[in-house]
């Protein structure tokens, strides 16, 4: 009976293919060196027992070394190796065989959960440290051990079991695509975000329009220069100076493509307008309601989406009647399902979606006016609700604020003078809001902070978060923002939290060898002193490590030949602390967690700098 395999290849001088049945612990390694030549053992295994397999990387690497193979059936590893190399070292190559003639059924999750985004490029080596994985160690050098062989199935067999875990951490999503496909009739399985909205704004436009999918594909609208006074919504209307010199700044823009402009005004906060829409934060603050003031936080529903559809906005080269009708379908759909609905989740990407595919040069969305046209109206209407409040309730203040929302302070006694200002801007604009009432914020920046709300429902966001994080993210010594968390949330003091945490996994952070634009290639080394000898080891690219009591130093190491320690805070140029650290990528579990000698007073030091940041101001009273 065929199966649906997870499956890795490596391609070193000798070949080595690991297949692990993703139902069960069934096992099956092939293996072409200058003594074995399994390729028999393996085209029969491909063609009686394979009913699909799931990759990472795969549609670009490990389908193409099997296709490779069955065009080539006398081939060497070395030459498999030498054809590997050409894929590798041209990142723009497209695949030798489409997705769609491959001989197997490929699921590629490096694809099917977007980490093969240019925003969230994610490495296997990066998500098996983001979960926790016992081992992420490197390729073992071939002049490491004369069980070289040995070494290579292990660490192809270790890379095929983090695979697999990240199959069955993400399945819903998974089955979401197959639902999705049979329901479409088109193969999404493998799309990316930003490639699903195309193909599904593609089937229904294309339907909709009575046109070929490739007639719309070719559709698009190009602009040398928008002319920012033309698509300015003519009911955007400011009360003061500063902020209707914003207006006419806005006006007096012809942009080009390269265009980035800016403007800050001043309201308690600074304001920046751009083309990345507005943001205004306090920096390390805190903010409370008490028994007179109350913080009051809005966020315009759909806010880029709806937008369009309420002011006609679409791609000079689109039907505006059946893009906008359609457009309108997608949100009046998502509003009637759950959002605990896989549905609604597809729905809402196919609705944001749509502005970056309008500045997508890709895309049959394509039209630049609409994209400044809806960044530019939505910093400012959002903007003008903010500048009724102030005007209009004493004492009101802004604390915060970003593209699709803001929170303001206002005296208790004024909440229905707010709301009414609230329901005269949807009835202007015919878009809905959405409230929360906050008891506490903790600000370090715009895009760092905790917020409760009246509920106690907790929103943390940037450095604060540190649990469920994405995997192109970094969760590196979590238990900070955890223990700075429960000190602002529960006054949990910072000692008890961290003293009494035991995932070691909470304790550990991670760095890659990423390549530096001014010193080349980098990588990391340990170094310690062994009988007074300082013995320097070469680590893996991605590395994995805590603080220690003991343990060595931190190296980075450049390829000018420059290098710095790792973990070294310095003031006025000098080094106040060598901290130690554990090199932990091949992890083990301890039965007493006290052995592992965690330098707690680290992580102590670390939380206390985030709270003191804010607290040496003396802002924990009332705004």
């Amino acid at each position: 009976m065929k199966k649906t395999w997870v499956f890795d290849l490596e391609t070193l001088d000798l070949f080595t293919a690991t297949f692990l049945d993703k139902d069960s612990d069934d096992l099956k390694v092939f293996v072409i060196s200058k003594t074995k030549n399994q390729k028999k053992e393996l085209f029969e295994f491909l063609s009686n027992e394979v009913a699909g397999l799931i990759g990472y990387n795969s549609l670009h690497f490990d389908s193409q070394i099997i296709e490779y193979l069955y065009r080539y059936p006398e081939c060497t590893a070395l030459d498999i190796k030498n054809y590997a190399s050409v894929i590798v070292n041209n990142n723009n190559r497209r695949p030798d065989v489409p997705e769609w003639n491959l001989r197997h059924k490929h699921l590629d999750l490096f694809r099917a959960l977007s980490l093969s985004t240019k925003a969230k490029r994610t490495g296997l080596k990066w998500c098996e440290f983001m979960m926790d994985l016992e081992n992420i160690e490197d390729m073992p050098s071939q002049k490491e051990n004369s069980n070289w062989e040995e070494m290579v199935l292990s660490y192809n067999l270790n890379d095929v079991i983090a695979t697999k875990e990240l199959y069955l951490r993400y399945i819903h999503e998974i089955e979401l695509r197959k639902t999705l496909t049979k329901r479409e009739g088109i193969d999404l399985l493998n799309c990316t975000e930003p490639d699903l909205s195309k193909k599904l704004f593609s089937k229904y436009l294309s339907k909709a329009m009575n046109i070929s999918k490739n007639d719309l594909s070719t559709m698009y609208t190009s602009r040398d220069i928008v002319k920012v006074k033309d698509i300015l919504f003519p009911y955007i209307n400011f009360k003061t100076d500063k902020f209707k010199n914003i207006l006419e700044a806005f006006k007096k823009l012809e942009l080009n493509e390269w265009d980035k402009p800016e403007f800050i005004v001043n309201q308690g906060i600074d304001i920046v307008f751009g083309l990345g829409g507005i943001h205004a934060a306090p920096n390390n603050v805190i903010v409370k309601s008490n028994d007179n003031y109350i913080i009051k936080s809005l966020d315009v529903v759909s806010y880029y989406p709806n937008l369009a559809i309420k002011n006609g906005i679409c791609a000079e080269h689109l039907p505006k009647d059946i893009f906008l009708n359609l457009y309108e379908g997608f949100f009046n759909e998502r509003k009637a399902i759950p959002k605990s609905d896989p549905r609604n989740y597809i729905l809402k990407i196919l609705l944001n979606s749509a502005y970056g595919l309008s500045n997508d040069k890709y895309s049959f969305l394509r039209d630049r006016q609409v994209t400044l046209s809806i960044c530019i109206n939505g910093q400012l209407l959002l903007t003008q609700l903010m500048e009724d409040i102030i005007l209009q309730i004493p004492e009101a203040k802004l604390i915060m604020m970003n593209t699709d929302g803001f929170e303001v302070i206002i005296p208790k006694a004024f909440v229905t003078i707010y709301d009414n200002i609230c329901d005269k801007w949807q009835k202007l604009t015919n878009l809905e809001l959405e409230f929360i009432d906050y008891n506490k914020m903790i600000i370090s920046d715009v895009n760092n902070y905790i917020a409760v709300d009246i509920n106690n429902k907790i929103k943390t966001k940037g450095k604060y978060e540190y649990k469920d994080i994405p995997l192109y993210k970094n969760k590196s010594h979590a238990i900070i923002p955890k223990a700075v968390h429960d000190y602002w949330v529960y006054e949990t003091p910072i000692e008890k939290t961290i003293k009494n945490h035991n995932n070691i996994f909470d304790f550990c952070a991670g760095v890659k060898s990423k390549k530096s634009d001014l010193k080349g290639a980098v990588h990391y080394e340990l170094w310690s002193v062994k009988q007074g000898i300082i013995n320097k080891e070469k680590l893996s690219k991605t590395v994995r490590y805590f603080i220690s009591k003991k343990g060595g130093t931190l190296i980075k190491f450049y390829e000018t030949g420059d290098y710095e320690q790792a973990e070294a805070p310095e003031a006025n140029g000098k080094l106040i602390k060598d901290w130690k650290v554990t090199y932990f990528n091949k992890s083990y579990k301890l039965d007493n967690f006290e052995e592992y000698n965690i330098d707690y007073s680290y992580y102590i030091s670390k939380a206390k700098k985030w709270i003191y940041d804010i607290e040496q101001k003396e802002q924990t009273k009332l705004i």
